[in-house]
């Protein structure tokens, strides 16, 4: 049975485009959308797999960008998403990946790469165009490597650290009252801001960490979490 799909961007020819090439992948399309209100009604009529959706819609009642993003997981907390942008910031593209998303499409990228996009959003993996990838790595680069707790939420941080200790997804989501979903999406995240795209990158990246730098990420990322005055008072 074909994955299902509904695709959202204000410019109809996009649309189009995303439409054939997919349709020749062999993916149902079961509904379209030119702005945020059309997408959102068109995700509560249709169950589907995967919503591939421009960033920017800025026509319709809804808001557009972030808080659509927000909307479309706290409603729809299966689908996969896979984000269309010109964006260049690299904070702005880091919280789609805190939200979920699961793939960054770069639309100044060919539209034929969008079916591996689809694909890594439809069974749970990353994706980011290599234009994304590489604002990604430059940022990494300017702020200096060891800036990692900056880059990575608290949670994600949780389920690298028990991941490098050995746990399984199943075992880390049990121990830390989490869902299989949830921690799989926290390591998908975290795996995309480091730039790693499979297990086997991952496992590398982990063993060439030396000793106590996970338990150093938690304590920075813990307290970046914490309200401004309780930083105070704990120093």
């Amino acid at each position: 049975m074909p994955s299902t799909v509904i695709i959202a961007d204000d410019h109809p020819v996009v649309v189009a485009g995303v439409e054939t090439i997919l349709k020749a992948h062999r993916y149902e399309i079961v509904a379209r959308a030119h702005d945020t209100d059309t997408l959102l009604e068109a995700l509560s009529e249709h169950p589907c797999d995967v919503v591939v959706t421009d960033y920017s819609m800025p026509e319709g009642i809804q808001p557009d960008g972030l808080p659509m993003i927000r909307r479309i997981r706290a409603t729809r907390p299966d689908v996969g998403i896979v984000v269309l942008t010109m964006l260049s910031n690299p904070a702005i593209l880091r919280g789609l990946l805190d939200m979920g998303v699961a793939a960054i499409f770069d639309k100044r990228t060919n539209l034929r790469d969008i079916p591996v996009a689809v694909h890594a959003a439809d069974v749970g993996r990353a994706y980011l165009s290599p234009a994304i990838k590489r604002l990604f790595h430059e940022a990494d680069c300017a702020a200096g490597h060891d800036d990692l707790a900056s880059r990575l939420s608290p949670r994600e941080v949780e389920v690298l650290r028990a991941y490098a200790q050995g746990h399984g997804l199943s075992d880390i989501a049990d121990r830390m009252g989490r869902s299989f979903k949830t921690i799989s999406r926290q390591k998908r995240s975290a795996m995309a801001k480091l730039g790693l795209v499979n297990d086997a990158q991952l496992y590398q990246y982990l063993a060439g960490i030396r000793a106590g730098t996970l338990d150093d990420w938690s304590s920075a990322a813990e307290a970046s979490a914490r309200p401004a005055d309780t930083q105070v008072h704990a120093s």
